[in-house]
């Protein structure tokens, strides 16, 4: 039976492709049209920044608002929009001001999505284990909720997508990638870091990629010319902010707030108690529901632990959006969603699935070298992630810090579920059945988040 729904995916795979890309585009369509919220589904409010940038014509400084300190990319891009926007607003009001801007969210969602379907068939992805993939890429609800909101972590994203597919394109084959193909990456990699701090993943990762080819030659004057133009390209285009900070505050990373406690590169002594070694489904399912407690999703105990907030931020919004007074903010600005508790944990269960199936893709392939630059960027990634959550002890564990690991993820979950298949095809056919009861679940769970319920 399952060799027959293969065969019938392989048959029918690009109706099928085009049939998910349908059902992603209106499901968004939904998700904007009624979002409460007029800046869409936020966890910061970058939106402050565009209209300083738009009303008074000048990139903003730290002091200028709770996000202002961030690197201006998403000002820039939103800028256009917000004003854009403003010309069909009565005066006084940034209704589609801000409805544009949000807006900025979905193209780049897009891009994540392309750059995911690029990075899956670069890798030999076809028939059932394409449509698998780009499934994963959209019905992954952090994802799906990134896709409208006026915040600079989607865009981040759709930047590092694009670089990441490109480095692992140039790492396969160095000897032949022309000036331009460099010149891409470290565009790329400069316009990431100017996006957000995080962004400077991109460059470290780059340089692991770079210092591996040159370790293992020949050619080792090409590496260093091709690695040189990187990092030129990377500091023309995204250093300026890092200088511009030195100048101002005395360091590069300048922030505000608790993210001024991450970002320190004095003392580096935890700010809260979390915990690495625990799951806790129980206590996530107690957030939802109208019967469930009020309060910031902060000041619930099981936030302190990374592997279930990180898991439950995945695959839910982990009440965060769909239950008031979960988002912290004065206004509460997010109503009640009235979503069947058992739907959401059912995909949070669920989402165990690919999360195990990626994590036998990273160990079957850690030695192959086609899959160094994603294996670096995870480990760089992960690694810079967690040096900046540990000393802050608030509302700094979200899973959309790290949601530029989601395409290499997904590309890991199909070798994976492809290894186990051929490995114990017992085991490969119950996984594979999972990951389809996930695909048509999380539709469900993700049409009844954009209506508001169920």
């Amino acid at each position: 039976m399952l060799q027959q729904l293969r065969s019938w995916l392989t048959a029918h795979e690009s109706g099928i492709i085009l049939g998910l890309i349908a059902a992603g585009v209106a499901l968004r369509t939904l998700l904007v049209v009624a979002s409460p919220t007029t800046f869409g589904y936020v966890w910061d409010v970058y939106a402050d920044g565009v209209k300083l940038l738009v009303t008074e014509g000048r990139l903003p400084v730290a002091v200028d608002c709770w996000q202002c300190y961030h690197p201006p990319v998403f000002y820039l891009l939103g800028a256009p929009l917000f004003a854009l926007g403003r010309l069909f607003d009565a005066p006084g009001s940034d209704v589609w001001a801000h409805r544009f801007t949000a807006g900025l969210s979905l193209p780049a969602a897009g891009v994540v999505f392309y750059y995911g379907f690029r990075l899956l068939r670069l890798f030999g992805c076809r028939g059932a284990s394409l449509v698998t993939g780009l499934a994963l890429l959209l019905i992954t609800p952090v994802l799906f909720i990134s896709s409208y909101g006026a915040e600079a972590d989607i865009v981040m994203t759709a930047l590092l997508a694009a670089f990441i597919y490109y480095l692992t394109v140039y790492a396969a084959h160095p000897s032949t990638a022309s000036r331009s193909d460099v010149l891409l990456i470290g565009l790329l990699a400069g316009l990431a870091a100017a996006t957000k701090y995080s962004g400077l993943v991109a460059i470290a990762t780059a340089g692991i990629v770079f210092g591996l080819q040159l370790g293992r030659g020949p050619a080792r004057g090409r590496t260093v010319r091709q690695g040189l133009i990187v990092l030129a390209v990377c500091l023309v285009t995204g250093g300026w902010k890092y200088w511009d900070n030195v100048e101002r505050y005395g360091h590069p990373l300048h922030a505000t707030g608790s993210a001024a406690e991450g970002l320190s590169v004095g003392a580096r002594a935890s700010g809260a108690p979390y915990e690495f070694t625990t799951m806790r489904l129980g206590q996530v399912r107690e957030l939802f529901g109208l019967a469930s407690p009020r309060g910031a999703l902060t000041t619930f105990p099981v936030y302190q632990s990374v592997p279930t907030t990180l898991h439950a931020l995945t695959w839910s919004d982990m009440s965060l959006f769909s239950r008031r007074t979960r988002h912290g903010l004065s206004t509460d600005p997010y109503r009640y969603k009235r979503i069947p508790t058992l739907l959401v944990m059912t995909v949070i269960v669920l989402g165990f699935v690919p999360e195990a199936l990626a994590i036998v893709g990273l160990v079957v392939t850690w030695r192959r070298r086609a899959f160094v630059p994603l294996a670096a960027f995870g480990v760089v990634t992960c690694a810079a992630y967690l040096w900046w959550l540990l000393p802050q002890s608030e509302w700094a564990l979200k899973s959309k810090y790290v949601l530029c690991l989601l395409p290499p993820a997904v590309l890991y979950t199909t070798v994976g579920q492809a290894w186990l298949a051929r490995r114990w095809p017992v085991a490969g056919a119950v996984s594979a059945l999972l990951l389809l009861g996930l695909v048509v679940v999380a539709h469900v769970y993700l049409y009844a988040f954009a209506v508001g319920g169920l």
